[in-house]
């Protein structure tokens, strides 16, 4: 089930903590989480970047150890990865998880997709050498933990194994 099915689950706790932190969180949970990832499945990033505040943090494996800092480095690794993975899609898994804080939330998901372009130009200060496409898929589970300011994502921390991923696809030799 989706998100927006679960959401029952969730409204009066989530009224609660959006009420004690002054409107940090979305209006609504349900429809921010929709728009979200169908703005990501779209591969929209204006529509995401609307959701974002201007300082957005995110971290994701295949970063390997560098973040992105604001709107414009975000656009550029989302263009990477978009160009890489053209097909790349998510679904939600159940319900979000809503912090004890009221502050975030995490949202397992499914991520399928196949590298059919190259990867070049992360990070942008300085590029490591280009990755060629491979025509292999993966299909991973993860989770996203998000936190918010003034109703918009202001930091986003993708979680998945990264060395499965990168097997799947080609990039590392499977083990044994």
């Amino acid at each position: 089930m989706s998100t927006t099915q679960h959401t029952d689950y969730l409204d009066e706790a989530y009224s609660t903590a959006r009420a004690q932190l002054g409107g940090s969180l979305p209006e609504s949970l349900a429809g921010f989480m929709t728009r979200w990832f169908e703005a990501v499945n779209a591969q929209d990033i204006d529509a995401q970047l609307e959701m974002c505040t201007d300082d957005i943090h995110v971290e994701d494996p295949a970063m390997q150890g560098r973040f992105t800092d604001g709107k414009d480095e975000f656009r550029r690794f989302a263009e990477i990865t978009y160009i890489a993975f053209p097909d790349m899609r998510f679904t939600e898994i159940g319900a979000p998880y809503l912090a004890l804080d009221g502050g975030s939330i995490a949202v397992r998901w499914r991520g399928t997709a196949t590298l059919t372009g190259d990867i070049s130009g992360w990070p942008p200060e300085n590029p490591g050498p280009v990755v060629k496409a491979t025509g292999k898929s993966f299909d991973l589970e993860g989770y996203d933990i998000y936190e918010f300011s003034g109703g918009k994502i202001s930091t986003w921390l993708i979680r998945y194994d990264n060395l499965e991923m990168g097997t799947q696809i080609g990039l590392i030799p499977p083990i044994g």
